[in-house]
């Protein structure tokens, strides 16, 4: 992860493997299933019938889709930063979400300010919501589109069990070296002493 990392456009490509026999379980129930958006739906059906076959590295940064609101959680489209390494084979992957720099709703016990990220924000300075880390399902980086052109290629017997299709192409953005080290040290801090720390956000150019 050099410097000027983040100065490049990459790509990712989204590979599923499609599952030989599908989940028979959707991962809402009930009447949370009922009352779910078609947006939901469509990642049930991604989740029930495909298995991710992509990895993600610590200090990239993508753009994920959390379609349910619930209470204070971040939800719709955020670009998150990925914490640590995820290998093809894993179907999770562990983020810290971000967001543009706002002073208004700057909030100092969660918000740790990264500066600048080449390619996101359309230039403006973004900050990691530290309190809200989580670990996501990588499926949550498919498109809708995306999701809709599997299902009708799914739906025709195109597919094959245990078949590796590419989904999608996506934008791949990375953090700088001081911008990885100091979430990384941030982070530590937050879960180890349970406050967030910005002793060492002069380490980034802002």
């Amino acid at each position: 992860m050099s410097d000027a990392g983040n100065k490049k456009r990459e790509k990712l490509q989204l590979i599923l493997r499609k599952r030989r026999i599908p989940l028979g379980q959707p991962y809402l129930k009930g009447d949370t299933a009922r009352r779910n958006t078609g947006a939901t739906n469509t990642r049930i059906f991604a989740y029930k019938h495909f298995e991710t076959s992509f990895a993600v590295k610590a200090g990239e940064v993508y753009l994920a889709r959390f379609p349910l609101e619930f209470g204070t959680e971040l939800h719709g489209d955020h670009f998150v930063a990925v914490l640590l390494d995820s290998a093809a084979v894993n179907p999770l992957m562990t983020v810290v979400p971000l967001k543009s720099e706002r002073l208004k709703d700057l909030n100092p016990a969660s918000d740790i300010r990264l500066g600048i990220i080449k390619g996101i924000n359309s230039g403006h300075r973004t900050v990691a919501v530290v309190n809200q880390i989580r670990s996501i399902d990588k499926r949550r980086l498919l498109s809708e589109d995306a999701i809709n052109g599997l299902h009708s290629q799914f739906k025709k017997n195109l597919i094959q069990d245990y078949e590796e299709v590419c989904v999608e192409t996506i934008n791949k953005y990375r953090l700088t070296r001081p911008q990885f080290n100091l979430l990384k040290k941030v982070t530590v801090g937050y879960v180890i002493n349970n406050y967030v720390s910005h002793d060492d956000e002069e380490l980034v150019d802002f």
